[in-house]
């Protein structure tokens, strides 16, 4: 993998983001069995790699990650950050328990929060835009973490009816 041209502060960003997001999900509780854990985790980092690969191909062209329209090792790390996140989002639901229209407020404020980061991310040069705005992401997330929701609910139902092996 193509290590980046300069390392500046993007990739401080970055490595910061991911030392803070890691060190909580070591200091959380298990909350979940370590394979629903990857299945979310896995789960939020293919999500946001399919957007941005739709979002920032050369025909469309919205934006770049990280310092140039090419892959390195750092836009991967960026995919990477996204994993705790996810799970967060789905720790503290189930911790919570929340039900009823609090889903959608739960939903709005994570959104909510997801657009705040991404345009805190554009601040440090994480995304450079070129025709796209945080704003516009506040619809995908609410989109996307209703179907994290789905997914974790599918996983977590699958996992609790698996015959297990004695």
């Amino acid at each position: 993998m193509k290590l980046p041209n300069s390392f500046d502060i993007n990739e401080w960003f970055v490595l910061i983001c991911m030392f803070i997001t890691f060190s909580v999900l070591h200091l959380l509780p298990k909350r979940f069995p370590l394979s629903v854990t990857i299945l979310i985790m896995l789960f939020s980092s293919t999500i946001a790699r399919f957007a941005d690969h739709i979002l920032s191909t050369p025909r469309i062209d919205l934006y770049d990650i990280m310092n140039s329209p090419y892959y390195d090792l750092f836009d991967i790390f960026t995919y990477v950050l996204v994993a705790p996140t996810g799970y967060f989002f789905v720790y503290f639901y189930d911790r919570l328990r929340i039900k009823g229209y609090w889903i959608a407020v739960y939903i709005v404020i994570w959104s909510t929060f997801g657009t705040a980061f991404e345009w805190l991310s554009s601040y440090f040069k994480v995304f450079i835009y070129k025709g796209w705005k945080p704003t516009y992401s506040f619809t995908f997330y609410l989109f996307i973490q209703s179907l994290t929701l789905l997914f974790f609910k599918y996983v977590t139902f699958i996992h609790q009816n698996t015959p297990k092996n004695n």
